[in-house]
């Protein structure tokens, strides 16, 4: 349609089809920001709540668990009996590399001392220092994909990111509410006779109303709304930062320590030589080795790089016979022990045994 102006000159009026694409914009945009913010807050409820029962949530600051543990993710972990503490699960515990760090690493092996040697599954090599079992705070149990990035920032010092990341929060909260006015009129029009679409509703100086002109406190409820939405998102954000403020630092030999008066004095530990196979019998396989060093703490017997016997300093010889009942080939190794009680150096032996059976038969090569 159209309308007459000062002069007879005619102005068109804007068709209603691009007013309703408008409105359909408006309501596409409002419910993708719902449905961002409500997946944030839900990912950081996954990640708060937990603390309530005596579970910790720790913020992962390294990539030495990758890819299964990114930095920015929150992995929560209970507390378990001492029975469920096995090898291949992920623990937390405190790292006794730096003092009030956590470290957040998978269980291996057991240490011939009863320790926890345990290693990220994207570093080289096994940690340094294993844990003692009274260190573990608990297994690892629940895995919320980078919802504690903002915390990652904080603790770095970032806070150019941690107010960007607050000021999209605060624009998606805006967006939110941008189709307010027609969910607003879409709920007041459920109680007439049939529904209407954006292009039936009466217009009022350019915009729809179902009723007449729109009310003046409308807006002062889209305010409300918004600032009650996001002091919600602000409070259960503010909540995973104090239930995840520690760490999980997933390498070691990461603090620094100035030590002048320290004097390092280097050492070889050899390795036993000689590696051998010995008597074959239905028992097992006898292993033999030779260590010309003159002392060592003891001898550990790898099958597969699992520990399955372990032998005194004077001993030289071991039978094997765990998991050979397969048609499998298993590798067996010799490591000695450093004669210092508190370490946990080792060195292999110069060779490896592949073992293998076939029912009871052994073979040795």
């Amino acid at each position: 349609m159209d309308t007459t102006g000062v002069g007879g000159q005619h102005r068109h009026a804007r068709p209603d089809t691009v007013l309703d694409a408008l409105d359909w914009g408006r309501v596409v945009v409002g419910t993708l920001a719902r449905g961002i913010v409500a997946t944030v807050v839900g990912l950081a409820l996954w990640a708060a709540v937990p603390a309530v029962v005596g579970w910790q949530p720790t913020t992962v600051v390294t990539a030495s668990m990758a890819p299964r543990l990114v930095p920015g993710d929150v992995v929560v972990s209970r507390p378990v009996p001492a029975p469920e503490v096995v090898p291949g699960r992920v623990l937390l515990a405190d790292d006794p590399d730096q003092v009030g760090h956590l470290r957040l690493h998978r269980y291996v092996e057991t240490g011939a001392d009863g320790t926890i040697v345990t290693k990220g599954d994207a570093n080289p090599a096994a940690d340094s220092t294993p844990l003692d079992r009274s260190a573990v705070h608990g297994v690892g149990y629940l895995r919320v994909p980078f919802i504690g990035t903002p915390v990652l920032w904080a603790h770095e010092g970032r806070w150019g990111a941690v107010a960007a990341a607050a000021a999209a929060l605060a624009g998606m909260l805006a967006l939110c509410t941008v189709d307010a006015g027609l969910r607003r009129t879409g709920r007041e029009a459920r109680g007439t006779s049939a529904p209407h679409l954006p292009s039936d509703v009466p217009r009022v100086h350019g915009r729809r109303s179902a009723r007449g002109p729109v009310v003046r406190g409308g807006a002062r409820h889209v305010a409300l709304r918004q600032g009650s939405a996001l002091l919600v998102a602000v409070t259960v954000l503010g909540g995973v930062g104090a239930v995840a403020p520690h760490r999980a630092e997933a390498a070691p030999f990461r603090a620094v320590t100035n030590s002048p008066t320290s004097n390092l004095v280097a050492a070889v530990l050899p390795g036993p030589t000689n590696v051998r196979c010995g008597l074959i019998s239905v028992a097992g396989v006898q292993v033999a080795w030779d260590y010309d060093a003159p002392d060592a703490r003891g001898f550990q017997v790898l099958l597969d790089d699992q520990v399955v016997a372990t032998a005194g300093s004077g001993v030289r010889s071991v039978t094997v016979s765990g998991g050979l009942l397969s048609l499998t080939r298993k590798t067996v190794k010799i490591r000695v022990l450093d004669p210092t009680p508190t370490s946990s150096w080792y060195a292999d032996g110069n060779r490896t045994l592949s073992v293998g059976s076939a029912t009871i038969l052994y073979v040795c090569s």
